[in-house]
Order: C-alpha cells, then structure tokens, then sequence
C-alpha cells in the first residue's frame, strides 16, 4: 500500500489523473479494477469510481508495488561473469536510489535480491533504457569506477529523433556542457564565448552519431550513439542542440513530436560496451568482449517495417 497527499492540482483533477501523474508505469486497467474493487482510499473512504481531488486530499492505493511502478518480474541478465554482471533495465525505472524521493523501488534493490554483494557501478536515466554493470565484488567495483572515470568502457546507444534531414550521416560533435544543478538540466556551447566563459563547471563532450535507418515519410531517424566523453544527459542534449532530438524526450524534446507519436518516454536505449583495461587491470580479459544488448529491446519502436537491428 502507498500512500501520497495531493500537492498540486485544479479543480478538474481526477484522482486517476494525479495517480498516474505520480505513478507513470502504472498501467491504465490496473488502476481502474482497482477502483472498482474498491482498492482506493480517498481521505479514508474507500471510492468505487473516479472522483476529483483537492490539495491536502489522502490517497490510499493498495496496489501492489511490481504494479504500480511496472517491475521486471525477473532480472533480465545480458551477461555475467565471477566479476561483473550486466543486467537490462527498462524505461521508466529508477536505476539505483540517488534522487529517489518517494523511496520507490530500483533496479539496484532488484538485483540485490538476487545478488546480494552487487554493487552498481554506473546509472541510466530514469526514461534510458539499456545494459547497467554491476560489480560482484569490491575489487572489481574499484576497477570499474576507474574505467569509468577514463573512459576505459567504450559506450554505444540507440537513439530515435526527430528530423531526418541531417548534415551528415557520421558525425562527431564537439562542443561544450554546463549542468545546471539546481534546475536539473544541461545546456550545450559550441564554443567557449562571453556567455560561457565565466561558468566554472563548463566540461568539454565528444558524441559520435551514425544514422543507421531513416523514415522520411514520418520524419525520424534511428541513430547509433557513441559518446567519448560521459556528462550528464550529454546525448540528449547534444542532439537537441544540432535540432535532432530525442522522441519522447520531455525535458530536450518537443511536446507536439511527442504527441504525434504518442511517445512520452525518450526513445534512448544502451546497447553495447566494450573495454579498454589496462593490462596490469584484474578485468583486462573484458578487453576481448563486447557485451550487446539484443535489438528485440529497442527495434521498430515506432512501427516501421524495416529492419536495422544488424548493422555489421
């Protein structure tokens, strides 16, 4: 059971409307058996049907937690080994508990379930989809927080976006970030210029993009994504700034593309790593590894008949 208290709302605001809105993964029919079955308290009366809310209203939802934030019944791992584990995580879940205000579960918590030493060596984005790394122990925990950090995991993403009319079908852009903390949102500089040389924290980034399919007829292309530099949201934010940005994306996309292909979810999936360990390294037999997540995750998401999982 989850209980929650109206912060924010109008006068046509439903309580299915404000649940969802807190619980996006929350499928529709689920959430409204329950409320026939009588499964929500609103101010501690059980309600049969879809009511309208106001602030400071209590809601009581006995639901099921794997249902109302849509939880992998099981761990999906891509690979493993005495060292590492790679396991799929899908949109809409919460990598590890870093920011996790309402104490929600995490793919983190998952896999601790299973594997109780785990520890989770990098994070996606809430929407991302894609292959997380775990370390089994400690000492390849260090490892790979070092390869991290000098980008010694060489890092490849699937990416939908608006707009397929592109300068080039390979590019690598250069340019730079600066992350607003505060706002929780980044903003990209071609250069460095009188309006970005006084930011102290203005990082240089490298994102490589190849267009692997187009679709003229809906206007979207599917990218393969490698990012030599990792900063915070560095992908979408770099392709919005070059006006190719993320479908679904709700904070660097456009509301009305997101409408159109009723996608609220950025369509950015981490499909592949490889390494490049040190010798001296205890995980440089990775360096003969590439581990790839299978194109059934992240293929024709917007219905196309076209097929580009393979692109070898």
């Amino acid at each position: 059971m989850k209980t929650i208290f109206v912060e924010k709302c109008n006068k046509n605001t439903t309580a299915s409307k404000y649940i969802l809105n807190i619980f996006p993964n929350l499928n529709r029919s689920i959430l409204f058996k329950a409320l026939r079955n009588k499964d929500i308290k609103l101010n501690e009366h059980r309600i049969s049907k879809d009511v309208f809310v106001n602030i400071n209203d209590k809601l009581d939802i006995y639901i099921a937690d794997e249902l109302l934030y849509n939880l992998p019944k099981k761990l999906d791992i891509i690979y493993e080994d005495d060292n590492i584990l790679v396991v799929y995580k899908p949109q809409g879940i919460l990598s590890n508990d870093n920011n996790n205000k309402n104490n929600e579960p995490t793919l983190e918590k998952l896999v601790k379930n299973y594997y109780n030493e785990a520890k989770i060596c990098h994070r996606l984005d809430r929407n991302t989809g894609g292959l997380l790394i775990f370390a089994k122990n400690d000492n390849s925990y260090n490892e790979l927080l070092i390869a991290f950090k000098n980008e010694y995991i060489n890092k490849k993403y699937i990416a939908y976006v608006n707009n397929c009319c592109f300068k080039s079908k390979h590019e690598i852009l250069k340019g730079y970030i600066y992350t607003d903390k505060v706002k929780g949102i980044s903003k990209i500089y071609d250069k460095k210029d009188e309006k970005s040389k006084n930011l102290t924290n203005l990082k240089e980034i490298i994102t490589e993009y190849k267009v692997i399919y187009e679709n003229k007829l809906k206007d979207y292309a599917v990218l393969e994504v490698t990012i030599h530099t990792g900063k915070t949201h560095q992908i979408r934010s770099h392709l919005n700034f070059i006006s190719h940005a993320l479908i679904g994306d709700s904070k660097y996309g456009k509301n009305e593309v997101n409408k159109k292909f009723k996608v609220y979810k950025q369509l950015l999936f981490a499909y592949s790593y490889s390494f490049n360990f040190p010798n001296s390294s205890i995980l440089n037999y990775l360096n003969n590894v590439t581990i790839t997540l299978d194109d059934k995750y992240y293929n024709n998401k917007l219905g196309s008949d076209i097929y580009y999982g393979n692109r070898n």
